[in-house]
């Protein structure tokens, strides 16, 4: 709810001693309710949002110091004293953070740095927080913290999304390092994965002055100074040791001053924990960066082996210099987890990553998170790796996959609980509801799980680096795919064919003998120039064209886009990008609906006249088939609102009779629906004629 400020000066506090602190069960909409009000106080003056986010988090280090530095009965500082007046308490906060936060924090904070929120926001700020103990509150504050009031600035500027805590956590536990290890996230943002390698560590030491000690062992990089400062200062708040946390740019270690030269070493580091800026808007273009990557490098794909050519790319998207970069800092042995966009895993484009991968290490495991993880900040759909950077690799090994479903929290960023099939909540043995998150534990669940099988259900499962299929990485790829395909293939009824082996068989037509051809983007200015349907996604259904389609343009256009589309009677449509419920739905062009031009989302499948009675028809039910459906799915990835299947259409299998005959029958049978269809809609034609002759 937001906050009520003319209560405000009613409520002036008795002495608040450390032992009365709180702990609240939602920080986030104490953290929530702040930010609500600050925007409503500021939303027509304040210019420049991600000062006043700095502000706030000045504030909360201010709470924090003063809650970390406090025994039990002693009086906190942050909070409202009775007699004081507003300007008052903004004075001695500031004296607060100058001597406990800025003077003893001086390698960190710059001496120019100063509390400039209004009196009357300080106030409303130390209200708020006065009677709460964040320390009790939250594992990791600034996380929660940052999330409310820092996330959207970072996200706008620069691709950064804040790792969410349950991820973080399952990471470290994961791949669980050692008391001695180097630790390194070359994109600390806050600081989220040492503090949670910092919580681990501690547990299993009981020593105070080994605990201290170890915190220089955890190292971090990142580009904003800002977030720099407060990943170096949250930690050494936390734990009075000395981090190691660096404001350069980790692709770029020409540029790096002095320590991190130093310090910042390639085959430097035991475990590297990261989740990096992705995406194509922040591409890396400086051939001076791009020069000192492989992944930077165009390859080819050269009789089924990717090999890096001499010439550079144009530019690169970061998370994918990030890979290597990581590997680049590894210690033979070394391990990484890293968080990446999913379509990094399956990509056709991007199979040579996995070459780069595998030719310097093994792959230790592939988690693929919900699509609501990031929300509500950002939908994209991710994955986590977990690599070791080898000099020796084994020819074979294991791999541990899992797919995460729950991340307890909706789109929206509501929490989610399990429930009974009565709809109440399930509840644990101290009565609290469980939350469905699919990642508690998870790190258990992966040692203990079995290697893949295709005749049981598994989420979580090991497989054979041998079984590898195609350099595809995504674990809903065997579980939805390779289970059935493997009992098909073990049928003699059937023959498994991909569309790759259609086209080089020379029953598919292809473009250059390589792709399925697409549509064209006709340009909106065209929109509404005549009578020829222009057909996107949206129209095709239940195998027809709906050729209502309100984008129509002129038949001069048409004839620009004839040619080049050839759409003939028999083609088959297949969509390829949009909305995640239109990926893989077909429709038949019959003689009704030639005269068309189709959007470049949708692939287009021409059958050639051959002699194993694979025509149109058998293909339109293939593609149709449930397996088939499920390959579709288990090769689109999502980014945001868009999805696709892409080039990884070439390897969908089709379960294709043994049977010539048969092959034959089945085709006579989809004839029969399609002319049948085709009939009605002639009908629905000429019925509609009629009813206009009769107006």
């Amino acid at each position: 709810m937001p906050i009520n400020i003319t209560n405000f000066l009613e409520k002036k506090s008795s002495i608040i001693r450390k032992k009365d602190l709180k702990k609240t069960t939602n920080l986030k909409q104490v953290f929530t309710s702040i930010n609500q009000h600050l925007y409503g106080k500021l939303k027509y003056t304040d210019t420049d949002t991600r000062a006043r986010s700095k502000q706030i988090v000045n504030l909360l280090l201010c709470k924090l110091v003063d809650e970390m530095s406090k025994e039990d009965e002693e009086e906190v500082e942050f909070c409202l004293k009775v007699g004081e007046s507003n300007q008052d308490l903004l004075k001695r906060i500031e004296i607060f953070f100058n001597e406990n936060v800025r003077e003893k924090f001086n390698d960190v904070m710059n001496q120019n740095e100063q509390i400039t929120l209004t009196k009357e926001l300080v106030y409303m700020v130390v209200k708020e927080l006065q009677e709460i103990s964040l320390l009790r509150s939250s594992k990791d504050i600034l996380s929660d913290a940052f999330e409310i009031f820092v996330s959207k600035i970072l996200k706008d500027e620069g691709g950064q999304f804040f790792t969410p805590p349950n991820v973080v956590n399952f990471m470290v536990n994961y791949l669980n390092p050692p008391y001695e290890s180097k630790v390194l996230d070359p994109a600390c943002g806050h600081g989220g994965f040492l503090l949670e390698t910092k919580d681990l560590i501690w547990s299993n030491i009981k020593s105070k002055e080994k605990r201290i000690d170890y915190i220089s062992n955890l190292y971090g990089i990142d580009k904003d100074l800002f977030l720099a400062k407060i990943s170096k200062l949250y930690l050494e708040i936390l734990s009075n040791g000395k981090a190691k946390i660096f404001c350069e740019d980790s692709l770029d270690p020409k540029s790096y001053r002095s320590p991190a030269k130093e310090l910042i070493k390639n085959d430097g580091f035991d475990y590297i924990f990261t989740n990096p800026p992705f995406g194509v808007k922040i591409p890396i273009t400086d051939k001076n960066i791009l020069k000192n990557y492989q992944l930077a490098h165009v390859w080819k794909n050269i009789n089924d082996k990717w090999e890096m050519q001499k010439n550079l790319v144009k530019q690169q998207p970061p998370q994918i210099l990030f890979i290597e970069r990581c590997v680049q800092l590894l210690k033979n042995g070394g391990k990484l987890g890293i968080v990446l966009p999913e379509g990094i895993f399956g990509n056709i484009t991007d199979r040579y990553i996995w070459e780069f991968l595998t030719s310097h290490g093994k792959i230790l495991g592939i988690i693929s998170l919900d699509q609501n993880t990031f929300q509500p900040y950002t939908c994209n759909k991710t994955s986590i790796l977990f690599f070791q950077k080898l000099n020796q690799i084994p020819e074979d090994y294991i791999i541990d996959f899992a797919i995460v479903e729950n991340v307890g929290h909706d789109k929206d960023g509501k929490v989610l609980y399990k429930l009974n099939k009565d709809g109440s909540y399930k509840l644990d043995s101290i009565g609290n509801p469980i939350v469905n998150d699919d990642l508690s534990k998870l790190y258990i669940k992966i040692k203990e799980s079995e290697e893949f099988n295709h005749l049981k259900d598994q989420k979580i499962f090991k497989i054979k680096f041998s079984q590898i299929k195609n350099k595809v990485f995504i674990p809903l790829y065997y579980i939805g795919v390779e289970k059935t395909l493997k009992k098909l293939s073990d049928d003699q009824n059937f023959i498994l064919l991909t569309i790759k082996d259609l086209i080089d068989k020379n029953i598919i037509y292809s473009n250059r003998g390589r792709y399925l051809p697409r549509g064209d983007e006709i340009g909106s200015n065209v929109y509404g120039l005549g009578d020829i349907p222009f057909i996107r996604t949206s129209e095709l259904n239940n195998w027809e064209i709906n050729l209502d389609s309100y984008k129509k343009t002129s038949i001069e256009v048409y004839n620009q886009y004839k040619e080049k589309q050839n759409i003939e009677v028999g083609d088959i449509l297949l969509v390829k990008d949009g909305g995640p419920n239109l990926i893989g739905k077909t429709a038949y062009v019959t003689e009704l609906d030639t005269q068309i031009i189709i959007q470049s989302h949708i692939f287009q499948i021409k059958a050639i006249e051959n002699e194993e009675n694979i025509d149109s028809y058998l293909l339109l039910y293939l593609l149709n088939l449930d397996v088939v459906q499920k390959q579709i799915q288990a090769i689109t990835f999502v980014q945001g609102t868009i999805a696709t299947i892409g080039n990884r259409v070439m390897d969908i299998v089709l379960p294709i009779p043994t049977d010539k005959g048969k092959r034959k029958e089945i085709s006579s049978y989809i004839k029969k629906i399609i002319e049948d269809k085709t009939e009605i809609r002639k009908r629905i034609s000429r019925l509609s004629i009629d009813m206009q002759f009769v107006s």
